[in-house]
């Protein structure tokens, strides 16, 4: 499974929302709140094993799906 589909499931399960749009805010969205990020953090670096920097977390594709899967295989090389 790629990247961007376990992201799309995660955030599925988390918001319990089964459309939504990949290229727009997560926050905007209502997907998730400030308190599911922790959660996020955790799921993406035990399940991609990487471990995210103040630059990533900066950087402003982490706030959209298809952002932090680009942001995610750039880590993993």
């Amino acid at each position: 499974m790629k990247v961007r589909d376990k992201l799309i499931l995660w955030f599925q399960e988390q918001s319990g929302q089964s459309v939504f749009d990949t290229q727009q805010n997560y926050f905007e969205q209502e997907l998730i709140d400030s308190f599911d990020v922790i959660m996020l953090i955790e799921y993406c670096e035990s399940e991609f094993s990487i471990v995210f920097s103040e630059t990533q977390f900066e950087d402003r594709r982490f706030s959209t799906i298809d952002g932090l899967s680009e942001i995610i295989i750039e880590m993993k090389g």
